[in-house]
């Protein structure tokens, strides 16, 4: 067992590397740039008469910050005077995007219900993958740990902030395992299929992913998959959210037309798939009582 945080999480971001094919030399320089600038440094760099969309999900790491933004930018080019502002870090966006109104949020349905009492802010759309708007989440490990308990002081992978993970170990731990999340070490990693990846070469003990992605890694490699078994299973959550302030304007009409269209576009279905999802989907009642 690897004991050395940093020993593990480079040879999880190796593994990665060799899953998704997607590091270089250049896309690691983007994202220093990138850090360094439009995502941390707020709107100082776009014009004020620009609708922009605001994008925050701390369930997801996206760790391509720079290409997120280039493709939306470019996609939003096309068809006017529209922009794509991700943020990485919650308390920057919220300072950021406090009292804005020509513009689009899309976010975490995680991060919304902690805003709702807070904000003005109404969802109007949720991300779709394969027709459905729901996941769960499932806490993961190799079939030697068959309880939670005896995932004290052991190191689990995930694909969320830091914050969103301790909180969500938080709502599944039951009883005397709450003592355990102490003693826990999160392990951030790229996608959720990295963390389970991470389960079942050794590299920590769990994982905090989607069902999605479990069906993901049985279809890819099912003999880590056979390794594998379900410590706990979360309640049904959404996907994505899109959402628009109270009082809003044309460009913020316009703007959500063109979001709502995107699945219809390779281009649009390809920018999509960096959210994890590909369409979206008016909210119907069973949606509005996950958003409650």
């Amino acid at each position: 067992m690897i004991k050395s945080a940093y020993l593990q999480m480079m040879i999880i971001r190796g593994l990665s590397f060799l899953f998704s094919v997607k590091a270089s030399l250049c896309y690691l320089i983007l994202i220093f740039f990138f850090v360094a600038t439009p995502c941390h440094t707020g709107l100082a760099a776009f014009g004020e008469s620009k609708c922009t969309i605001y994008f925050y999900n701390p369930e997801s790491n996206i760790d391509n910050y720079a290409s997120l933004k280039t493709k939306f930018d470019l996609y939003l080019k096309k068809t006017g005077p529209y922009q794509f502002q991700p943020f990485s870090d919650r308390n920057t966006f919220e300072n950021k995007t406090r009292g804005q109104h020509n513009c689009v949020f899309i976010l975490s349905s995680w991060y919304y219900k902690e805003l709702r009492d807070f904000t003005s802010l109404k969802p109007v759309l949720i991300g779709t993958l394969d027709g459905n708007s729901i996941q769960k989440k499932a806490l993961i490990a190799k079939k030697n740990i068959d309880s939670l308990s005896m995932l004290k002081g052991s190191s689990i992978a995930s694909s969320g902030s830091k914050e969103y993970t301790v909180k969500f170990l938080q709502s599944m731990l039951k009883g005397d395992d709450k003592n355990i999340l102490e003693s826990l070490q999160i392990l951030n990693v790229p996608k959720d299929i990295d963390a389970l990846i991470s389960v079942g070469f050794g590299l920590v003990q769990a994982a905090l992913t989607t069902e999605y992605s479990i069906e993901m890694l049985a279809d890819i490699n099912n003999g880590l998959y056979k390794n594998l078994s379900v410590l706990a299973v979360n309640e049904k959550s959404l996907l994505p959210v899109v959402a628009i302030p109270s009082e809003y304007g044309k460009g913020t009409t316009e703007l959500l037309e063109i979001i709502k269209n995107m699945e219809k576009t390779p281009e649009g279905k390809n920018n999509l798939q960096m959210f994890g999802i590909d369409g979206w989907k008016m909210l119907d009642e069973s949606d509005w009582e996950l958003l409650r």
